[in-house]
């Protein structure tokens, strides 16, 4: 029981440090070291994650939620949920930015405005969804739903139970990613989604599948907001 709550302890600090790192120390760094900054984005939750199971707990990558859980035919229906459930919200959320002025189209400069981001729309186009899709198998929707949702939740749900690692385990990637543009007014909401169906189906598919097609079609459906408002 102690090993047990210690692992939860280490999880639930890697969590907070991912926030401070998020949210505060690669900002920072971006201004000064752009490499440097893009790095311990990308390549940060691979090297907790080694350390934390591998390392640490000596574990396996079958800890973290990875298959197809107890019965395949509830993990594709959740996967269906959560696709459709993510896909509604971010049309839902990209609406009322659209109406703030927070997403527009740069007729001049050739760019979808998101924020404070501008997107070339040339890159909107399907050698852009491949490199999209590819980035997040790699270094974004993969690597976080591991972190957040394979190991925060299972490990918090060891030592309390399986709604506290919902709970808990939603709040950090909620806070870590709260000023994201369309996503922080829904990150709250797709995390108790994911974190629910990992311990729904005991696998962590249907929140990766539906954070992958988000982030892939995300310019596409942002631009095409953009321009049914123009």
């Amino acid at each position: 029981m102690a090993e047990i709550l210690q692992t939860t302890i280490v999880a639930l600090g890697l969590g907070i440090v991912s926030i401070v790192l998020l949210r505060y120390i690669i900002p920072h760094l971006y201004q000064q070291d752009r490499r440097l900054a893009q790095f311990l984005y990308l390549d940060l939750f691979w090297v907790a994650l080694f350390f934390a199971v591998y390392l640490y707990e000596r574990r396996t990558i079958s800890s973290l939620a990875v298959g197809l859980g107890d019965n395949l035919a509830l993990t594709v229906e959740y996967t269906i949920i959560c696709t459709l459930v993510t896909i509604l919200l971010f049309i839902f959320s990209a609406r009322r930015e659209r109406a703030k002025g927070l997403i527009r189209i740069d007729r001049e400069k050739g760019a979808l405005i998101v924020g404070n981001e501008g997107i070339d729309l040339r890159f909107i186009s399907l050698p852009g969804y491949v490199q999209i899709f590819l980035m997040q198998i790699i270094w974004v929707a993969l690597p976080l739903e591991l972190f957040y949702r394979g190991y925060i939740v299972t490990r918090v749900a060891e030592s309390f139970n399986d709604m506290a690692g919902v709970l808990i385990s939603s709040i950090l990637f909620f806070v870590a990613y709260m000023d994201k543009p369309i996503f922080g007014n829904i990150n709250l909401i797709l995390a108790l989604l994911w974190s629910f169906s990992l311990i729904q189906t005991g696998s962590f598919l249907p929140g990766l599948v539906a954070h992958i097609v988000i982030n892939t079609f995300s310019y596409y459906l942002a631009r095409n907001i953009a321009l049914s408002g123009a």
